[in-house]
């Protein structure tokens, strides 16, 4: 009989230092995967045997960081993070050694990038050991392999898609004025994306950069590494990346077009100007300011050619999986009375990106439990006050920046990432008996012994759950907004060592105290002076040239500028430790 398959498409949303979390998320499904796909050869194996593929990989941000490890680990041995155990070797999870050791606010505030007196200032922090993170993660453990759980069909390659935005941005227009009318209405889009076919080779199809993973230092791997730092280029704080690209990449965009009546994306070409500037240049910054969740850009993906797939628990095959450190809660804001120019003006940019990012028909697919296309896996973890419930993640302080503090605080994101996606391959990712993806199982003499396999209803238990079989199984809607009627099999069975609770207590848990205030403010002064005096002597010079006592006004507001960043930046990581220390303590 056909081994049927489902498709998972992993989003990751941006994160800034919590990509720590996003890449502990990653870390137990590929070793979910891989045992899966080992223990289904044993004769003792009861369990389904159907096909699990992930073909596509998508991210903003931190997560297109991650998402670009991924990708190079689909093809490379991974020996995952435990508990109370030592690190991996760096170069056998590369996943940890990045966003874990490798990086770390220290690293941040060096001064290697403003050592050209007569360089501008590219960006508030140094961004110089994101591109040796980067170069790292190609040297990995071990010869390249196949998985079988990667690609889709016969294609073992690897879709992955950054998004960026694009300072320069792409025009576009339409003739909406009469069709006798030579004018043509115009609009600019900054949102942007790189997208690479990573395989044994890589396959060109769709538009894709095809990259092969068996000779990373070809040329065309390039735009992959500058594409990667991009994507997480937040803005002001690291350092706007220059993409070279052909202008025929837009051909193929999946972000800008319409649906036909089959559900099938047909792109819209750009204005025929840009055809003329080939290859098309321009500065990216974080692709998280316009699309943080590129939900999407990997829906697009896996309905190539198929349209809208069936969501309904019955008919489901494929699904969108967001892994979202911070899945912005929502809160009324407080009402503000204010209303001078002077304070409207500095809430513009965030507005603008809020709404950017807005998407709630999106959202709403994952947050309905009988559409089985859309999941989010979040940062959860026992709370015992409110400090706790608002930082489930030790890198959710300083808006997301937090996390680089100290080492601790990203250890233990990327082990409750591997504990989250343990419970939710366990007890979430999982179909109702009735789907066609079980028909081979159904078939099998194992189907009598389903009963062990069954997804239990654990709603409410408290503590870490040894053996969820005490519980009842869990009940799933076969229809789109139908009531619960069938029991459930899991997506991605797991092994029985795979079931053992991961627990995160005493050295796994984050140190606030072993966060060097002595050490980090040198650190500060150390960086504050000289960006200051680089920004006021040489970015701002225009503004003071030719005026009486010039010279001494940028003395004065480079010493005031540099005292006020200093004081703000120690405060930051102040109430950052003291945060911290209030939702871990017990």
């Amino acid at each position: 009989m056909e081994n049927h398959e489902f498709e998972i498409g992993l989003v990751m949303a941006g994160a800034i230092s919590a990509g720590a979390y996003s890449a502990g998320v990653i870390d137990f499904f590929v070793e979910a995967l891989d045992k899966y796909y080992e223990a289904r050869k044993r004769s003792d194996w009861t369990g389904p045997t159907h096909d699990v593929r992930i073909p596509i990989v998508a991210g903003a941000s931190a997560g297109g960081m991650t998402a670009a490890i991924t990708a190079l680990h689909a093809f490379h041995d991974l020996v995952p993070a435990q508990p109370q155990s030592a690190p991996p070797p760096k170069a056998a999870n590369r996943l940890y050694s990045s966003w874990v050791t490798d990086i770390s606010i220290e690293r941040l505030l060096e001064i290697s990038d403003l050592t050209n007196p007569k360089a501008h200032v590219p960006s508030g922090l140094c961004s110089d050991v994101l591109g040796q993170i980067v170069d790292s993660a190609f040297a990995m453990q071990g010869a390249v392999r196949e998985r079988p759980w990667v690609g889709r069909g016969t294609d073992h390659s690897l879709r992955v898609r950054f998004t960026l935005t694009n300072v320069r941005g792409i025009p576009y227009s339409f003739k909406v004025f009469g069709a006798d009318s030579p004018e043509r209405f115009g609009m600019t889009d900054h949102g942007d994306y790189l997208d690479f076919s990573v395989g044994m080779p890589g396959s060109a199809a769709g538009g894709a950069l095809a990259l092969d993973i068996r000779d990373t230092s070809q040329p065309a791997w390039d735009l992959f590494k500058t594409g990667a730092l991009a994507t997480g280029a937040f803005p002001i704080g690291l350092a706007a990346r220059r993409i070279k690209r052909p202008t025929q990449d837009y051909d193929f965009s999946q972000l800008v077009g319409m649906e036909d009546r089959a559900g099938v994306f047909q792109t819209k070409a750009p204005d025929v100007s840009v055809s003329a500037a080939n290859p098309y240049q321009f500065t990216a910054i974080d692709g998280g300011t316009i699309d943080n969740e590129p939900l999407e850009l990997a829906r697009r993906y896996l309905a190539d050619g198929v349209g809208h797939g069936d969501h309904g628990g019955e008919q489901a095959k494929r699904a969108i999986i967001l892994i979202a450190p911070f899945p912005n809660y929502a809160r009324l804001p407080p009402d503000d009375h204010q209303d001078a120019l002077i304070h409207i003006a500095p809430k513009l940019l965030s507005m603008l990106i809020d709404q950017a990012r807005f998407k709630p028909d999106e959202l709403a697919k994952a947050e309905d439990d009988t559409n089985f296309s859309r999941y989010m896996i979040a940062p959860t973890r026992p709370a015992n006050n409110a400090a706790a419930r608002e930082f489930p993640i030790a890198s959710g302080t300083i808006d997301g920046f937090g996390g680089f503090l100290h080492e601790s605080f990203r250890r233990h994101d990327y082990l409750l990432g591997r504990r989250n996606a343990q419970a939710f391959i366990r007890w979430n990712l999982a179909l109702p008996e009735d789907n066609q993806l079980f028909a081979a199982y159904r078939a099998s003499p194992q189907w009598g012994r389903r009963d062990e396999w069954y997804v239990r209803n654990v709603e409410g238990a408290q503590g870490s759950i040894l053996a969820d079989r005490d519980y009842l199984p869990k009940q799933y809607a076969l229809k789109v907004d139908g009531p619960p009627a069938a029991k459930g099999l899991p997506i991605i069975p797991l092994t029985e060592d795979l079931k053992k609770p991961i627990e995160i207590a005493g050295r796994d848990l984050p140190n606030p105290d072993g966060i060097d205030l002595a050490a980090l403010r040198t650190a500060i002064d150390r960086r504050v002076g000289p960006l200051t005096e680089r920004l006021i002597d040489l970015d701002l010079r225009r503004f003071t040239d030719g005026m009486l006592f010039g010279s001494a006004i940028r003395w004065a507001a480079q010493r005031y500028a540099s005292q006020l960043l200093s004081k703000k930046a120690l405060e930051l990581a102040q109430g950052a430790r003291q945060s911290v220390r209030e939702a871990f303590r017990t």
